[in-house]
């Protein structure tokens, strides 16, 4: 997995790091961003695998970025991590198929099975 990229987006820092760690001991790459505005502006046209991507965030939500990229095509593993989970949230993630919604706190192994899923297709 160590080819692999995986794009954190969370408005929240800590978050970030601690997933950017997360991901770094799975021996994978990680690339951070603040807000899925800062995703679409610097990180869309780099090659990535999978996304972990918080649902509620300012400006444009996790949600509406996975519609979005969905339309554009991508078919990009897409994990989301929220402390807001709806059953509305839920099935929407669902239906735009996000591998999986985890609410925070969330367990760390669980999340890095999900990543490890996403990665390698299994």
């Amino acid at each position: 997995m160590r080819d692999k990229t995986v794009c954190i987006i969370d408005d929240e820092f800590a978050v970030r790091q601690s997933l950017e760690s997360l991901v770094r001991s799975m021996g994978s790459q990680a690339r951070e961003y603040e807000s899925a505005e800062a995703f679409l502006a610097r990180g869309i046209d780099l090659p990535f695998d999978c996304v972990v991507c918080d649902i509620q965030m300012a400006r444009i939500s996790g949600l509406q970025l996975l519609a979005s990229l969905r339309a554009q095509g991508s078919v990009v593993p897409f994990i989301f991590v929220t402390g807001q989970l709806t059953s509305t949230r839920l099935a929407e993630a669902q239906r735009y198929g996000a591998l999986c919604v985890l609410e925070k706190p969330f367990d760390p192994e669980e999340l890095a099975q999900w990543i490890e899923r996403a990665l390698t297709g299994c």
